[in-house]
């Protein structure tokens, strides 16, 4: 699976843009929620069509939540542009640390014979 080809396909399952202003710090773990950017994960991965679309699905996620995050606590702006959110040299690493566990040896084999 070469990984432009699964980000291409597997961006589009993403709104091109979230508003995050419903948004809260968690006081007693420090950590963030949006519920409109876990609505954003769960309808992309409704639409997720094997395995290697659900890993980025979830890799996508983490790099928006970070995103979202450091918007909200900046105050800057109540809407993340999903795609200028996302960097794609960054995502592409974490995509292949996440292929790098247990369970994904194949998928890992596979990958690399590709990219």
């Amino acid at each position: 699976m070469k990984f432009n080809d699964l980000f291409q396909k597997t961006i589009k399952y993403f709104p091109s843009e979230i508003d995050i202003s419903e948004g809260k710090i968690i006081e007693e773990t420090g950590g963030f929620r949006s519920e409109s950017l876990f609505k954003a994960r769960k309808l992309a991965e409704s639409s997720s069509e094997n395995e290697w679309e659900d890993l980025l699905i979830w890799n996508i996620y983490q790099m928006l939540h970070r995103k979202a995050r450091s918007l909200f606590n900046s105050k800057k702006s109540n809407i993340m542009i999903v795609n200028n959110s996302i960097d794609k040299s960054n995502l592409k690493k974490m995509y292949l640390a996440a292929l790098n566990v247990e369970g994904y040896e194949d998928m890992l084999k596979e990958y690399i014979k590709n990219n």
